[in-house]
C-alpha cells in the first residue's frame, strides 16, 4: 500500500472548506485540464453517500470509479473509499482543522495499484508521480476559489 500526504492553509472558515469537498460538483471546478471527469451518479453528502465517475485520463483511457463516504464527521473528517475502480484499494482522508485566519485541509491518499507486480512498477514509474500531481493542483484550486470567493 503506498500512502501519500499533502496539507494547505486556506484562508477560509472551516465550515466553507469542509462544505466545499462534500460538494462532489466541486470536483469538476479542481481536476486538472488533463483529466476529464463526469458524475454519473451521486446522493446527499453524509455517511454512506455514494458517487459514479466516468474519468478519462491522457486522453485515452477511460474508466468508471465508485466511492462511497464512510466517515463523515463535519467539519472536522471525511473518508472516502473506493467500491470499484481503477484501484485494488483506494482511501482518500480529508482532515480539516482551524488555524489562525482559516483552516488547514489534510488530503491523505492511501491505496494499492491494479495487477500486482506490474501495479507496483507503474506506481513508481507514473501513478505516484500523478496523484502528487492532481493533489497539489486540486489543493491550489481549493485555495484559490475559497479565498477569492472572500475577497
Amino acid at each position: 500500500m503506498t500512502r501519500y500526504e499533502r496539507t494547505v492553509r486556506i484562508e477560509a472558515p472551516i465550515e466553507q472548506v469542509f462544505h466545499f469537498h462534500d460538494d462532489t460538483a466541486n470536483l469538476l471546478r479542481i481536476t486538472p485540464p488533463n483529466i476529464r471527469v463526469q458524475i454519473e451518479a451521486m446522493g446527499t453528502p453524509g455517511p454512506g453517500y455514494e458517487v459514479l465517475l466516468k474519468v478519462r485520463q491522457f486522453g485515452l483511457f477511460t474508466m468508471r470509479w465508485h466511492v462511497r463516504i464512510t466517515v463523515y464527521e463535519p467539519p472536522h473528517l471525511m473518508i472516502d473509499e473506493q467500491i470499484s475502480g481503477p484501484f485494488a484499494t483506494w482511501k482518500q482522508i480529508r482532515e480539516f482543522r482551524t488555524v489562525d485566519r482559516g483552516t488547514e485541509l489534510t488530503d491523505i491518499v492511501e491505496y494499492t495499484p491494479p495487477l500486482g507486480l506490474l501495479g507496483r512498477l507503474a506506481d513508481i514509474l507514473v501513478i505516484n508521480r500523478q496523484i502528487r500531481t492532481m493533489f497539489a493542483f486540486r489543493q491550489a484550486k481549493t485555495k484559490e476559489i475559497l479565498e477569492r470567493s472572500r475577497a
